[in-house]
């Protein structure tokens, strides 16, 4: 291990080295016993109980801050726990285990996307009858918030400028 002291480089003696280990040993031995904050313990609860509570996609958009991240511990992850990736929510399609191999990223086809932000539908480049939208339905498309103005609306902003009202650009 190198060290550089007065814009010089140089090996760290065995001694050095073992003094910077018991610090960090002693470091961590500290911050175990230490008294948890309000807001840790705060953040732990809401991280542990998010996913029990019975909420659709959209409330759930609307904090999405508060659901975990992946962590890579390798732990069970049940199908239909929701992550927070990036920002924004995933749904884990099946049972799955909290590896680098299997985040959103690396296998898409183990998660689901939650197409909301902030409570609202996001409109999808593509959309079926399954998935129009109805009459005065606000939808995201990029950073635009528009509303349909069209019953069971199949067309996108951009396919059909006339069925979409942009509420906010």
């Amino acid at each position: 291990m190198k060290i550089c002291e007065n814009g010089t480089m140089r090996e760290l003696t065995s001694d050095e080295i073992a003094a910077m280990e018991a610090e960090a040993a002693k470091f961590a031995a500290q911050e175990r016993t230490r008294p948890m904050t309000a807001d840790e313990v705060t953040r732990l609860l809401i991280a542990r109980q998010i996913n029990s509570l019975d909420i659709d996609d959209a409330t759930a958009s609307r904090m999405a801050e508060y659901f975990p991240a992946l962590t890579g511990d390798g732990k069970l992850i049940s199908a239909g726990t929701r992550i927070n990736w990036g920002g924004s929510l995933r749904r884990a399609a099946v049972d799955l285990w909290d590896t680098a191999g299997n985040n959103p990223d690396a296998a898409p086809t183990l998660w689901e996307d939650l197409p909301y932000k902030d409570g609202v539908r996001i409109i999808p480049a593509s959309i079926t009858a399954g998935t129009a939208f109805a009459l005065g339905e606000l939808g995201w498309w990029g950073d635009k918030l528009c509303k349909s103005l069209l019953a069971d609306n199949p067309y996108t902003p951009e396919q059909y400028p006339a069925g979409w009202e942009v509420l906010r650009a």
